[in-house]
């Protein structure tokens, strides 16, 4: 895992879940309103991959919320949503969304870690830390 921070419990894995060739180890999905991350990459000879239902990892938030989307700083503990993204139909994964604090569109995906800095309004941070909600 190239992107894990801290380890969920030993059952938050589960193997091979069908899902769209494009995934790659690390990324964050939804499966069906199940947050996710991607252990592996995308594997032909499987049609999908094992995915992480708990822990933290470090992913990409914006520091936003509203509609409009307007600047908002997260804090330590906050929930995340994921916002738009496209929904691959035939495996129920969505994909290519933004993690921030819209609750009024979003699906909710886990909680800035408690233990990991504020990410700042109107900031895009490329390693912020996420806790899985199945990680608590």
């Amino acid at each position: 895992m190239t992107n894990q921070n801290f380890t969920g419990t030993p059952t938050s894995r589960r193997q091979i879940i069908p899902c769209p060739s494009t995934i790659v180890a690390g990324q964050p999905v939804l499966i069906g309103a199940v947050p996710a991350v991607a252990l592996d990459s995308y594997q032909a000879n499987e049609g999908g991959t094992s995915f992480l239902f708990g822990g933290s990892f470090f992913l990409t938030v914006v520091g936003q919320s509203g509609s409009p989307l307007t600047g908002h700083k997260i804090n330590p503990g906050d929930k995340l949503y994921a916002d738009g993204g496209v929904l691959d139909t035939a495996t129920n994964v969505t994909t290519g969304f933004t993690l921030n604090a819209d609750a009024t569109y979003g699906t909710f995906f886990g909680y800035l870690d408690p233990q990991q800095p504020a990410v700042g309004s109107g900031v895009t941070n490329t390693a912020a830390s996420v806790l899985l909600p199945n990680g608590m």
